[in-house]
């Protein structure tokens, strides 16, 4: 079987990126932040969470929605005749 550039510039294309979301809330017991790909026993049901702590949902930010780095303006060029 041959592997070639071209195949593994198509793998990577399909694969694309992997996401999932994070949950984060408050502990009720310890009262520490916390952090998982899994809710709280509590999160989807409505009864539990009116007592519960709020859950936040974080969702993986696209491509696209990343911030671009500012680009810094070239300089005007020099005339022949002003340089050294």
């Amino acid at each position: 079987m041959r592997f070639d550039v071209a195949s593994a510039m198509l793998l990577c294309l399909w694969t694309g990126q992997a996401g999932a979301d994070l949950y984060r809330w408050v502990d009720p017991e310890t009262g520490s932040v916390k952090f998982s790909s899994y809710p709280p026993p509590w999160y989807g049901d409505e009864a539990k969470q009116r007592k519960s702590p709020k859950v936040e949902v974080i969702t993986p930010a696209k491509p696209q929605d990343e911030p671009r780095p500012e680009a810094k303006p070239k300089p005007a060029p020099v005339p022949p005749e002003q340089r050294k």
